[in-house]
Formats: structure tokens, C-alpha cells, sequence
């Protein structure tokens, strides 16, 4: 009698432990099917998340527009006025003038002073390091001049991006780190307005891609800033 109960409390031992064993690989089973902790999509938003970060820093400039009334009437083809720092909150880099009928006109802005080759009498002026300087020197001093309806902003650097594209046929790996993106994934960045900004690859047909779109203000440097909606993609 007392080998049998043994044998039957071994046998009741052997099947808790199989139903425990049952009971784990379910509890498993539910985690890896439900909770699912190796979310991958989880994991390449906030990758999405911080590559958008990293672009949008990486591509920015700034943006200052101004009016200026100046009325010239010297002998010198040209004039300057000493634009005065504390007006911006950025420094002083490339001009782009152009008259009232939105038509180009040179101008130069060198450690404050802004040069025009025109006595039109009033200027839309812009500022940033997205423009060119014209070549334009000895120029006349003018002191009396009204400036008015100044406005900064953040916004995106036309020739950055297209730099960028290149970089991204040119040179991707280099162009990930220093997109700060982990080795593990692979991006691509398109843009429906600007066709040119093309950075695309190939995606294996297996891969799990997440996509999320950003409307950025980009400045060209004809002076134009449009809305352009990217689409990043990560995989």
C-alpha cells in the first residue's frame, strides 16, 4: 500500500509540473502574440520620430524679412544703410532685395550694411544664408531711411536638402550617422513638391515599413519659401 501511494503522489507531482509547464508556455504564448514586446512598428515610429528631429536640424535656417523706405538721389550708382544689430534676432548674413513688383534687385550686405544698386524707393528685404550676395561696392552712404514690418522665422534650406539628396546616392552610411539613425534600419525620405529631393532605396518585399509625413516651410533662394510635405520612411 505504501508503494502505491508513492507512486501516486510521484505521478500527481509529474502532472503539476506538465499543467505548470502549460500554464507558462501560455502565459509566453500570450505575451508574444498580444503584448507583443518586440513591437517592431513601435520601434521604428519613434526612430521615425527622431530621424524627422535630426533632418529638420540638420536642414534649417532662418529667415528674416523686412520694408525698407531709403530715397536715394545721389551721383553714386548705388547706396548702403547701416542696418542697425539689435532689430534681428539673427546675425547678418546674404541679402536677396527686390522692388515693390516683386523685380530683382542687386544688393550686398556686408557687417551691417546693406548695399542697393537702385533708387527705386522702397524695398521688401530679405535675409538669410540661403541667398547670394551680389557684387556690389562703392557704394554711397545713406543715414535717413525708414525700416518696418520685420519679421524672423524658422524654415527649411532649399540648397541643404538638395545636398542632402546627394549625399544620399553619394554616400548613406555616412549620411546615417550623421542622421544619428541606428545601423539595424534603413530610411528614405521623399518630398511630392520637390521631386529632385529623391531619397529613395530599395525596400525587401518582406520589410515592415512605417511612414509618417511633415509639412515644413522651405526657402528657395530666389527668395520663394513653398509648403512641402515629406514623407519619411523607415524599415
Amino acid at each position: 500500500m505504501t508503494t502505491k501511494r508513492m507512486l501516486r503522489k510521484t505521478g500527481a507531482a509529474h502532472l503539476e509540473m506538465i499543467i505548470s509547464f502549460l500554464f507558462f508556455m501560455g502565459f509566453v504564448f500570450f505575451l508574444i502574440t498580444i503584448v507583443k514586446p518586440y513591437d517592431v512598428t513601435t520601434l521604428s515610429s519613434s526612430v521615425i520620430a527622431g530621424l524627422y528631429d535630426s533632418f529638420e536640424e540638420k536642414i534649417h535656417t532662418n529667415l528674416t524679412s523686412l520694408f525698407l523706405k531709403a530715397n536715394y538721389a545721389g551721383p553714386s550708382s548705388c547706396f548702403y544703410v547701416q542696418l542697425p544689430e539689435e532689430i534681428s534676432e539673427y546675425s547678418f548674413t546674404n541679402s536677396l532685395i527686390k522692388s515693390v513688383s516683386d523685380v530683382k534687385i542687386n544688393s550686398k550686405l556686408e557687417n551691417g550694411n546693406l548695399n542697393i544698386g537702385s533708387n527705386e524707393g522702397f524695398y521688401k528685404v530679405a535675409i538669410s544664408p540661403e541667398f547670394e550676395n551680389d557684387n556690389l561696392d562703392g557704394c554711397a552712404q545713406l543715414s535717413n531711411y525708414s525700416l518696418g514690418s520685420l519679421v524672423e522665422r524658422r524654415v527649411s534650406s532649399y540648397s541643404s536638402l538638395v545636398n542632402m539628396s546627394d549625399r544620399y546616392t553619394n554616400d548613406y552610411e555616412g549620411l546615417k550617422h550623421y542622421l544619428n539613425i541606428p545601423e539595424v534600419f534603413d530610411f528614405g525620405i521623399t518630398c511630392k513638391e520637390l521631386p529632385e529631393i529623391n531619397m529613395e532605396r530599395l525596400i525587401p518585399r518582406l520589410g515592415n515599413v512605417v511612414a509618417q509625413d511633415y509639412i515644413l516651410e522651405v526657402l528657395k533662394d530666389t527668395g520663394e519659401v513653398i509648403n512641402a510635405r515629406f514623407t519619411i520612411r523607415v524599415w
